[in-house]
């Protein structure tokens, strides 16, 4: 009967010392979360799964919650995703000015970071109807004038036979 006992109150050590391990490491990695937080304060983090779209006034960043715990364990690792980061609001602003320009309107973009720190970004919209698209139109000026070349080379031509 002590065997039993001796053997369960292992059992039971073994299983508290496992979960106590896994509370301070979860602790870590809400302690480093909180600290992202603080040195991002204009980007949202989400690290429930799933793909939350940023806007034009507001950054998003889908970070996997494996990847959140390897940057609160891996200083190195850590160091190089918040210089990813750091880019994020410029990159964010800089694709819905562009889109603007373009006369795009942008129905959303993500932003995610996978397990491993690999940074995926893509967003999807449409040409608005009455907007007028500065490309298009100097794609249009330039064609015209190789047009007028092409016509006025076919002038010189017929003028010199």
């Amino acid at each position: 009967m002590s065997m039993e006992i001796t053997n369960n109150y292992g059992n039971y050590a073994t299983g508290y010392a496992d979960s106590a391990r896994k509370t301070s490491n979860s602790n870590s990695v809400e302690e480093y979360y909180e600290k992202l937080c603080k040195k991002f304060p204009q980007i949202s983090f989400n690290t429930n799964g799933g793909v939350v779209p940023c806007n034009s006034n507001k950054v998003v960043v889908n970070l996997s919650y494996d990847c959140l715990k390897k940057m609160a364990n891996d200083p190195e690792f850590a160091k190089e995703i918040e210089w990813n980061l750091s880019g994020e609001v410029a990159a964010n602003s800089q694709v819905y000015s562009f889109a603007k320009r373009d006369g795009v309107e942008l129905g959303g973009r993500t932003v995610t970071y996978d397990a491993n720190g690999n940074r995926q970004s893509s967003c999807g919209g449409m040409r608005t109807a009455n907007s007028s698209n500065k490309s298009s139109d100097v794609l249009s000026t330039q064609n015209q004038q190789k047009a007028a070349k092409v016509d006025g080379t076919k002038n010189v031509s017929k003028k010199n036979t």
